[in-house]
């Protein structure tokens, strides 16, 4: 089992806020990962291709890519976080044929982040779609309250974001780092 405790996620529904949360904490000399579907979205749209391919392979390379993003930072012994992770991409597969789930469970139980995982809430007034996020707030909502239970249920202590400026959930996520 690989547990890395300097590994942090943050995670919720699109448009919670994530990335602009990362992207000001980066500004404070974190580093962090980049989510893994927004990339792939943006190189299909890129290459003339559909935003998703068929959901089990759009959900299975995500994967694969967030488990070599765990994997080639291992030897990072500062603290860093991920937008999304491993468990966000295995819950997709969950959801999309639990067989194939039934694989890759053990890397889920074996590849292991901080116990503390930061959630954004659905935030309707920030909320807006754009090349890479075509999902409604009312997705983003179910999205959101099924990866709080999946992380739950993967025992992992979950920390809703407050619905509040970046600098005030920037200040929560770091004050929760060190209590």
């Amino acid at each position: 089992m690989v547990t890395k405790e300097n590994f942090y996620i943050i995670t919720g529904g699109p448009g919670g806020g994530k990335t602009t949360l990362l992207e000001n904490l980066s500004s404070k000399g974190y580093s962090f990962v980049p989510e893994t579907a927004r990339q792939i979205i943006k190189n299909r749209l890129s290459r003339g291709l559909t935003p998703r391919p068929e959901p089990l392979i759009f959900a299975t390379g995500i994967f694969e890519k967030d488990l070599a993003n765990f994997m080639l930072n291992t030897h990072c012994s500062s603290t860093l976080f991920f937008d999304r992770s491993l468990l966000d991409s295995a819950c997709q597969i969950f959801n999309c044929d639990k067989n194939y789930y039934d694989k890759i469970k053990a890397v889920t139980e074996t590849h292991r982040y901080n116990n503390k995982v930061f959630i954004t809430p659905p935030w309707e007034e920030i909320y807006q779609t754009d090349t890479e996020r075509d999902q409604t707030f009312k997705q983003a909502v179910e999205v959101y309250e099924m990866l709080y239970q999946w992380y739950v249920q993967h025992n992992y202590e979950v920390l809703v974001l407050p619905n509040d400026s970046v600098e005030n959930r920037a200040a929560f996520v770091l004050n929760n780092l060190n209590s």
